[in-house]
């Protein structure tokens, strides 16, 4: 367990979701609160990310007795240090104990925006509303409804993207073991099956490093919610999001360079 430290706070203000509880070794130097002096976030005012102080307490506080951080609730107000005009503020609960401090935060202002990619947007807006809860389902760390959301998307959208892939095969690798494997996809057999399977209907430049995003879906989809915890689904609803965006991304990049080469070759 790490000690506590202020870039710890940092951190779980700027992006830890609500109602999500770090724990942390108690400091043996004597702290008599959570605040730190600044944080980093976007302004709406400069549109962009920007440094945010406490103007209210920083430097205040000199030759006062310090007392021993306990258990209760803590306030944060951050403003802009270039405009002076956009703030943030934050609510954190605390849990002290002799040895350990266990900090939730529970408020937010203004909401932090939800991370949508436009093309995985795109790619899913036959299923938006499913989409827009898995987003907010990750950004408030539910991993439970979060891995059921995006579960249920895959498993209505797995065959548009084995149709994109097959259509990157056609146009650019004469591969029949590629193309054989993808077509084994799309037939009914057991989930331990496909998961061999996609390990093998993806070419070289879509698994980096050896790694397989195709092939972990595939796994994704044959585990179910009931065994595992709430931190565990998380780890797999952002392991779903980041293979599909990967996927997703590279296959429509190479579709659009091919189609930007044919139009300047065709104009020569």
């Amino acid at each position: 367990m790490e000690e506590l430290t202020n870039k710890h706070i940092k951190d779980i203000l700027e992006k830890s979701p609500l109602y999500a509880w770090k724990e942390f070794k108690k400091p043996e130097m004597n702290r008599s609160s959570l605040w730190i002096k600044e944080i980093d976030a976007f302004c709406e005012t400069c549109q962009q990310i920007r440094p945010f102080q406490d103007m209210e307490k920083y430097g205040s506080g000199a030759g006062m007795p310090v007392k021993s951080l306990s258990t209760g609730q803590s306030s944060f107000k951050f403003t802009c240090v270039s405009c002076r005009k956009e703030h943030h503020k934050y609510l954190v609960d605390q849990i002290v104990s002799e040895s350990t401090i266990k900090i939730q935060k529970y408020g937010e202002l203004p909401r932090k925006h939800l991370e949508k990619d436009k093309l995985l947007k795109k790619f899913f807006s036959g299923d938006s509303d499913n989409y827009e809860k898995a987003m907010v389902c990750i950004s408030h760390g539910y991993g439970i409804g979060s891995f059921s959301y995006l579960r249920r998307i895959i498993e209505g959208n797995i065959f548009q993207l084995l149709d994109m892939l097959q259509e990157d095969i056609e146009c650019s690798e004469n591969v029949n073991e590629i193309k054989d494997a993808i077509a084994e996809l799309r037939k009914e057999s057991p989930m331990s099956d496909k998961i061999k399977l996609a390990n093998n209907a993806l070419p070289s430049y879509l698994k980096p490093d050896g790694l397989n995003p195709l092939g972990k879906l595939y796994q994704i989809l044959s585990e179910g919610v009931h065994n595992l915890s709430d931190e565990e689904c998380l780890e797999k609803a952002t392991a779903i999001k980041e293979c599909l965006k990967f996927l997703i991304s590279e296959l429509t990049s190479r579709k659009q360079n091919r189609s930007r080469f044919k139009s300047l070759i065709g104009s020569l």
